[in-house]
């Protein structure tokens, strides 16, 4: 992930240039002429062009209402608890971020000096051993070099007009993805659908919100090869729109474990769904070869369930509620849930209404053990809640600082150990280790250098 599409001014003030770019027909959807199209082609791509503008204005309006909100010190929904890179909860913003991120990837025909944010200095990942620093490149790289040699970026006058070409190519293409739809979901056929099967004596590695390719997430895969879990289980997030090009280059190409079928598995998300799923479910688990976005992972005396809370958001669909309420008939393991989307929250103002809804038949009648999730950027351990064993764990790659405010649901240990990023966002990047030993599991909380803390113990 390039720096400056961590930075909310940065982001945001290319999305106005890039929407006023669009709008005076700079995107170029169909050439003009009298050979070159029919008037109903013209007409066709105005109209195309007109509604991606729209939805693109929405989605900064509503980014704009957020940070007006904050300013007054208004509590502001599906905001992120913590301080860190900008990675906001809203599909069109996210899939904008995803346009930046590629055309810096591809490389730029200019290179901007290190102030990229607002506060006037560079921002720096959270870098795991051996490395390489992340790109320096700035808002310059958009736009065309000036003749004078001077910032186009800064430079007095019409900003978008001087876009990169290039660049409007490619956030054109991202953007029309927010008109394809959602990929089809998949679902079970019979309640034994989805089932697989773990040893007795086994040992999982969860991770969660990994899927950036950045130093700290490569760092995380490190410690988790030189363990050898036996099945790793991520928690969803694919930044920052879960494309098809994202998956590849920021999930799979750094997945610690082999793709055997049983051994990895992967929950859908938002920000996977931002790009309408495509990138998870045509890419992520053909390669991982997992059935479906929800499934069972078992022994004698264990069992985790994973939930896909992301195609629809922060919910379950009703063909999800059938399969998961059918996994308790008779005799069970004790369960441990797995999700992307929390079932409450110490930290966050978050509306998990309709989660809990679908889950209250098992939370009623204390059939689950254990539920651990991610979302939020924090590796967090709750005291017993709602009846429930809960772990937050959210905090693989993506830069961040641990809150100071006093939670709102009882903590036993909150993760704000010290990693090696940047003053700004020093907090560390966590996965853990479950030690599977007949009716016990040991638990530990690793970072990405190896260092253990808080093991507890589930019996």
């Amino acid at each position: 992930m390039h720096e400056v599409t961590g930075d909310r001014e940065a982001v945001l003030r290319l999305m106005k240039d890039t929407m006023a770019h669009f709008s005076r027909g700079g995107a170029k959807p169909v050439k003009r002429g009298a050979r070159s199209a029919s008037l109903a082609a013209r007409a066709k791509a105005s109209t195309e062009r007109d509604q991606i503008v729209e939805k693109l204005d929405e989605g900064y309006q509503r980014e704009a209402e957020r940070k007006t909100a904050r300013a007054a010190g208004l509590s502001v929904g599906r905001e992120r608890a913590v301080e860190g890179w900008y990675a906001p909860r809203e599909q069109a913003v996210a899939l904008f971020q995803a346009a930046m991120d590629e055309y810096l990837s591809q490389g730029t025909g200019a290179t901007a000096p290190g102030k990229t944010g607002s506060k006037g200095k560079a921002r720096s990942a959270s870098l795991g051993a051996g490395a390489p620093a992340p790109s320096k490149a700035g808002l310059d790289s958009f736009y065309k070099p000036a003749k004078t040699g001077t910032s186009v970026a800064t430079a007095i006058g019409d900003q978008y007009t001087n876009l990169d070409p290039r660049w409007v190519e490619v956030a054109w293409e991202k953007a029309k993805l927010l008109f394809r739809g959602k990929h089809a979901f998949r679902t079970h056929k019979s309640m034994s659908d989805f089932r697989f099967r773990m040893a007795n004596e086994t040992t999982v590695a969860i991770v969660g919100d990994w899927g950036g390719g950045n130093a700290a997430a490569q760092a995380v895969a490190a410690q988790i090869r030189r363990l050898a879990p036996t099945h790793v289980i991520h928690l969803g997030d694919v930044y920052y729109a879960g494309t098809p090009k994202e998956v590849e280059d920021r999930f799979l190409k750094f997945w610690p474990t082999p793709a055997a079928p049983g051994l990895s598995f992967a929950l859908n998300s938002n920000h996977e769904m931002y790009s309408g799923g495509y990138g998870y479910f045509d890419t992520t688990l053909k390669r991982f070869k997992q059935p479906a976005s929800y499934f069972s992972l078992a022994n004698d005396h264990w069992r985790f369930i994973g939930l896909d809370t992301g195609y629809i958001d922060h919910d379950l669909n009703a063909e999800q509620t059938e399969w998961l309420l059918g996994q308790f008939k008779g005799a069970n393991p004790k369960t441990i849930l797995l999700s992307h989307h929390q079932l409450f929250s110490a930290y966050e103002s978050t509306d998990a209404s309709r989660l809990q809804s679908k889950v209250r038949p098992l939370l009623e009648g204390s059939k689950i053990y254990g539920w651990i999730w991610g979302h939020e950027h924090l590796c967090v351990v709750y005291q017993p809640h709602l009846g429930v064993k809960a772990i937050c764990l959210g905090n693989g790659c993506f830069p961040y600082k641990a809150p100071a405010t006093a939670p709102k649901v009882p903590v036993q240990w909150l993760d704000n150990r010290i990693g090696r990023g940047s003053p700004e966002f020093p907090g560390t990047h966590t996965f853990a280790l479950l030690r599977l030993r007949g009716p016990e599991i040991q638990m530990e909380f690793i970072d990405q250098d190896g260092n253990s803390a808080s093991p507890l113990t589930w019996t």
